[in-house]
């Protein structure tokens, strides 16, 4: 388990990333708040101290959860608080691990 701290956010807000077996989960707190901030990085929250510092962040941060083996844990998406990032037509999107494990993904419930 690591800790990063990721500047741009809340103060003193950091992340966790959980790796093993080749698969890693990245708790990333306040720096998302909502799955639509995956398409638009440069959309802060107002919780944001530096919005510029914290859209950069982001950016990294979702190509990072595009990453084959990497599940997210966004505290703040309601119901959807698992997920991966995914590419839906012209951009990145969040899709629920539930919607992976669905027999239509080509997996056994």
């Amino acid at each position: 388990m690591r800790v990063r701290i990721t500047a741009g956010h809340t103060a003193g807000h950091a992340e966790y990333v959980i790796t093993s077996g080749g698969r890693r989960l990245i708790a990333f707190g306040d720096a998302l708040h909502s799955p639509i901030q995956i398409g638009h990085p440069e959309w802060s929250a107002s919780v944001d101290h530096d919005p510029a510092r914290s859209a950069g962040h982001r950016r990294r941060l979702v190509a990072e959860l595009e990453e084959p083996g990497t599940i997210g844990f966004g505290v703040h998406f309601a119901d959807v608080v698992f997920g991966r990032v995914r590419r839906d037509g012209g951009g990145p999107a969040w899709h629920s691990v539930d919607a992976d494990a669905s027999p239509a993904a080509g997996h056994r419930p």
